[in-house]
């Protein structure tokens, strides 16, 4: 069994939920979790030496992402705050963001 990413559409709350991978849900699609629906998420295991990573840890602030994304909490300036590294990569994903 493998294990995937779930965010949930309502509250934004990020859990983990095991699938033999010929099961898994589809990457974006909605799953039914303790009652909340729960958005699949793109996993990204792998380990890199983001600035993120060596500047500070999650949550932070985004200043490069654009203001009032949606599917991320918000300061009040607008400016996205993101819980984790998965979460930014979603975040690009939705919205046809590329790295720079």
């Amino acid at each position: 069994m493998a294990t995937y990413t779930f965010q949930s559409e309502a509250t934004g709350k990020v859990v983990e939920k095991s699938f033999p991978m010929a099961e898994a849900p589809p990457i974006g699609s909605l799953i039914e979790i303790d009652g909340d629906m729960y958005r699949r998420l793109v996993d990204i295991p792998q380990l890199s030496a983001d600035i993120e990573n060596r500047t500070h840890g999650y949550p932070y602030v985004s200043k490069s992402l654009p203001r009032n994304m949606e599917g991320a909490k918000t300061n009040k300036q607008g400016q996205p705050i993101v819980t984790s590294r998965w979460h930014e990569r979603e975040l690009q994903s939705r919205h046809n963001l590329n790295r720079d």
